[in-house]
């Protein structure tokens, strides 16, 4: 597991998500939970590795704001990854509007950096009976936030809208 970057938040390494993830769609089924999973990628204005860096600090700030404790999120380089059990869509869509809300104020400043930042967010949710893997949860959200990013979509993709 990574370090802890705030006092209260963790951010997974890729692996641990890995296994975390399969472990969270096992105990979906079992126990016919639903489960969300959120894939989130920013971009900052200017294009500069300060800019970019002040940025993450930023989105991982407000993540650790808008999340519960029980909430899994990974970071690997300019995206997040988030799975957020026992949720269904609808919870999820909330969860991705208060993400929403604190990420399109433009400009951003942190560290007395400022930058305009983009975020791209695509969702995918399973309810507890689905017979979808991790893997497969992760490729659906992944391809959400590629259409929101391809397009420019400052709004949250759901997977479930664009199949």
């Amino acid at each position: 597991m990574a370090g802890n970057l705030t006092h209260e938040f963790e951010l997974y390494t890729p692996e641990t998500f890995k296994i975390l993830l399969e472990h969270e769609v096992n105990k979906s089924r079992r126990y016919r939970n639903p489960l969300t999973l959120i894939h989130l990628s920013i971009e900052a204005e200017p294009n500069e590795p300060t800019t970019q860096h002040s940025a993450e600090v930023f989105a991982i700030n407000a993540l650790n704001l808008q999340l519960r404790q029980t909430d899994i999120p990974c970071k690997r380089d300019d995206e997040f990854i988030i799975l957020i059990p026992s949720t269904d869509e609808q919870g999820g869509r909330i969860v991705c509007q208060r993400l929403e809300s604190m990420f399109n104020v433009q400009p951003q400043t942190h560290d007395r950096v400022s930058f305009k930042m983009a975020t791209f967010i695509g969702m995918a949710s399973s309810p507890g009976d689905s017979s979808l893997s991790g893997n497969q949860l992760r490729q659906q959200a992944s391809t959400a936030m590629q259409r929101a990013r391809a397009n420019r979509i400052s709004n949250t993709v759901l997977f479930s809208e664009i199949t």
